[in-house]
C-alpha cells in the first residue's frame, strides 16, 4: 500500500505507527485477506543487536513470519503479521549461534498480542460477555483465548491492589456447569459495588469461588485479611441465610443489604399470595380468567410510576367489589368462628388456602 502523505522515500508511515500505537514497531503494509480480515504487516525499527551470551554485534539473518491476533478493529477480526528479524552472532566460538528479536508486542509462542489480552480481560470484568464471544471477535478457538486470559487473570487475582477502596461487597451465586452430573456445580461470584465520587456505580468482578455455600464465602473473606474486611460499609446478598452467617461473622462492622432483585420478587411473591386469599375468600375457587382479580394480576405488580392514565381505574373498578365482598365475608367467617370451625373437615380448608 503506498504511502503517499509520508513522503517519499519513506519507509514507515508516521499515521500507521500513530493508529497502532507500539513503540518501536512500524507498520509497513495494510491490506484484507481472502477471509476479509485486516492484516497488518509490521517490523521494529531495530537494527543492530548484541548476542545476548557473548555481547559481539549480530548480523541480520533472514526474516520469518509470525502471526498474531489483535482486538477487532473497524468491526473486523485483525491480525498482525510481524516479520520477526533472525539474527546471527559472528563470534565463531560462541555457541549461540542464531536467535530471534524480542519485542513487547507479544512473548514467545504466544499467538494474541499483550495489549489484546488486557482488553479481554477487561472485558470479562467489567462488560457483559463470554470468553465465547471474545474468541470469536479475535477470530480464534475457545481454547487459545481461554489460555491466554487465564495467565492475566491470574495474575490480577494475585495483585492484592485490586481489592483496594471496595466499600461495597456484593456476593451472588452463578450456575457454570450445565450438566446435573457430578458435583461443585456452582461457583459464589463476588463484586466490587462501589460508587466513585460521582455517584456512578461501575461493578466490577473481584473473584469467583467453587461451591454455593455459606462456608465458601467465609472462608473467601477469611483468607483476604483485617485489610480488606475492615474496609467494607455495606455487604450485598440474596435471601440465603448461609451468606447472612458469613457476613455476621467476618463483616460485623458491615451493613447487610438484600438486593434489589430479590427485594422486589418478595414483594411482588407477597401481592401475589394476598391476592389468591381474597380470590378464595370472595369467589372460593382459583382464579378464572374473567376474574377481576385475575384480570389484573399482571398490573398489580405494576409501579405507580409506570401506569398509565386509564390503568388506576382500572385497578380501582377490579379492586372495590373484591375489597367489599372480602370484609363481608370476613365478618361472617369470624362470627361463625366463635363457635365452631366453618369447615369441619381439615382437608377441606388445607385445600381452600392452597388457592
Amino acid at each position: 500500500m503506498p504511502h503517499s502523505m509520508c513522503g517519499s522515500g519513506a519507509r514507515w508511515c508516521a499515521r500507521a505507527d500513530a493508529i497502532f500505537d507500539v513503540p518501536n514497531m512500524h507498520v509497513i503494509d495494510v491490506h484484507l485477506d481472502e477471509r476479509q480480515q485486516l492484516v497488518l504487516t509490521v517490523e521494529s525499527g531495530q537494527v543492530e543487536h548484541g548476542c545476548p551470551l557473548c555481547g559481539v554485534l549480530a548480523v541480520g539473518h533472514g526474516r520469518r513470519v509470525r502471526m498474531l491476533h489483535d482486538a477487532p478493529c473497524f468491526g473486523r477480526v485483525t491480525l498482525v503479521r510481524w516479520l520477526v528479524r533472525i539474527w546471527r552472532c559472528r563470534e565463531p566460538t560462541c555457541p549461540q549461534g542464531t536467535f530471534s528479536e524480542a519485542h513487547a508486542v507479544a512473548p514467545p509462542r504466544m499467538v494474541v498480542r499483550t495489549r489484546t489480552v488486557r482488553w479481554a480481560v477487561e472485558a470479562l470484568s467489567h462488560d457483559d460477555t463470554t470468553v465465547s464471544a471474545l474468541a470469536r471477535h479475535l477470530g480464534v478457538d475457545w481454547h487459545t483465548a481461554w489460555n491466554a486470559i487465564e495467565v492475566e487473570a491470574r495474575a490480577r487475582v494475585a495483585d492484592p491492589a485490586r481489592l483496594q477502596n471496595v466499600t461495597a461487597l456484593g456476593i451472588d451465586e452463578h450456575i457454570w456447569r450445565p450438566s446435573r452430573v457430578g458435583v461443585d456445580r456452582a461457583v459464589t461470584i463476588m463484586v466490587d459495588l462501589s460508587r466513585d465520587q460521582a455517584g456512578c456505580l461501575h461493578a466490577r468482578l473481584l473473584d469467583a469461588v467453587v461451591g454455593r455455600s455459606g462456608i465458601a464465602y467465609k472462608a473467601w473473606l477469611q483468607a483476604q485479611g483485617e485489610g480488606f474486611t475492615g474496609q467494607v460499609e455495606q455487604a450485598a446478598l440474596d435471601p440465603f441465610r448461609g451468606f447472612a452467617n458469613a457476613i455476621r461473622d467476618k463483616l460485623p462492622d458491615a451493613v447487610a443489604v438484600l438486593d434489589a432483585f430479590h427485594v422486589v420478587r418478595l414483594g411482588t411473591q407477597v401481592v401475589d399470595e394476598v391476592r389468591r386469599g381474597v380470590q378464595q375468600t370472595t369467589l372460593g375457587h382459583r382464579g378464572y380468567k374473567d376474574d377481576p382479580l385475575y384480570r389484573i394480576r399482571r398490573l398489580l405488580r405494576h409501579g405507580v410510576e409506570h401506569l398509565t392514565d386509564r390503568q388506576p381505574a382500572r385497578l380501582d373498578a377490579c379492586l372495590e367489589p373484591a375489597i367489599r365482598t372480602s370484609k363481608s365475608a370476613w365478618h361472617g367467617s369470624a362470627t361463625s368462628n366463635f363457635g365452631r370451625p366453618t369447615t369441619p373437615d381439615p382437608r377441606v380448608g388445607d385445600r381452600s388456602r392452597r388457592g
